[in-house]
């Protein structure tokens, strides 16, 4: 599932590029090049997509962190994330968080002719350039008409809700697990086997979740709120938020490529870097199912 949402993040990065621009009203995104560059309407809702899919990768944490979850203390119902029932709500509860994501952008933030002749002036300052054509979405706080002051001001809130939410999910589910496999560990309820493929697995996944968070949160989360405290975050737009958005999709599979044994051997294998009969540190044999042996007492 991971892989095919990276490489769908990927395309959208290609297609729609995007740079941060703050200033005295608020911040901009913006298509820096490419396919939209010249189609305001439809660069904007190309932008609007593209952001949706922030708000999917938070979705499939939550997914992975339930799945963990699950695995752990009700083993009996995991079956049902492979039901047709489980496979329909999960693509649902995916195709819900991005498009919410989406639309809010597209009709709380999205620029329209008015607010491109609001920041043309700081777009000449700082690139040369006006905003005539330039497909953007725009959160304005100050010096702007009530209309456009309370719709940035909505969206914003509305992601900083959707985006807050996702965290604490990740942080009540973690602990959760963090407390469960302690117990089993306590307890020897499990297999050993089983107990270091747990804290392997929760391992990864704390990482994968650490990538989002440095990787998508933090650099939209400040983009958002320094403006409104007028603070001046040129550099950071220009040289994190932009960086760290477009180099998500390239580092989040690499978590489970070189903390998991199995996928790293084999990785090492194909590349002959180690050979064929040395898998020390595998967790997982070949055909294995151990997730959900108990110990024989």
């Amino acid at each position: 599932m991971f892989s095919i949402f990276d490489i769908l993040y990927s395309i959208s990065e290609i297609l729609t590029p995007l740079g941060v621009q703050g200033n005295k009203h608020g911040f901009v995104v913006f298509i820096s090049e490419g396919l939209f560059f010249n189609h305001p309407e439809i660069g904007q809702r190309a932008m609007s997509i593209r952001c949706g899919f922030v708000s999917i990768s938070y979705a499939l944490l939550i997914i992975h962190f339930v799945y963990r979850y699950l695995a752990l203390f009700f083993p009996q119902k995991l079956h049902l994330f492979f039901k047709p029932i489980g496979i329909t709500l999960l693509t649902t509860f995916l195709l819900l968080h991005g498009s919410s994501w989406t639309l809010i952008c597209q009709n709380c933030i999205g620029a329209d002719e008015e607010i491109r002749k609001i920041v043309s002036k700081c777009f000449i300052k700082e690139y040369g350039v006006g905003t005539d054509g330039v497909p953007m979405l725009a959160a304005l706080y100050w010096g702007v008409r009530p209309g456009i002051q309370f719709r940035s001001w909505l969206g914003i809130t509305l992601l900083t809700i959707i985006s807050w939410y996702s965290m604490s999910v990740y942080f009540i589910l973690g602990y959760k697990i963090t407390m469960k496999i302690k117990s089993i560990t306590f307890e020897q309820t499990l297999s050993s086997t089983s107990i270091r493929l747990q804290r392997q697995l929760f391992l990864t996944l704390v990482v994968q979740t650490c990538i989002p968070i440095i990787a998508s949160f933090l650099p939209t989360v400040i983009s958002w709120y320094a403006p409104i405290f007028d603070i001046n975050i040129g550099w950071w737009n220009t040289n994190v938020s932009t960086v760290a958005l477009a180099a998500f999709p390239c580092i989040d599979p690499l978590a489970i490529i070189i903390l998991v044994p199995n996928y790293r051997n084999a990785l090492l294998r194909r590349n002959g870097v180690i050979s064929e009969g040395h898998t020390s540190g595998n967790i997982v044999p070949p055909n294995s199912n151990v997730m959900f042996e108990r110990r024989v007492r």
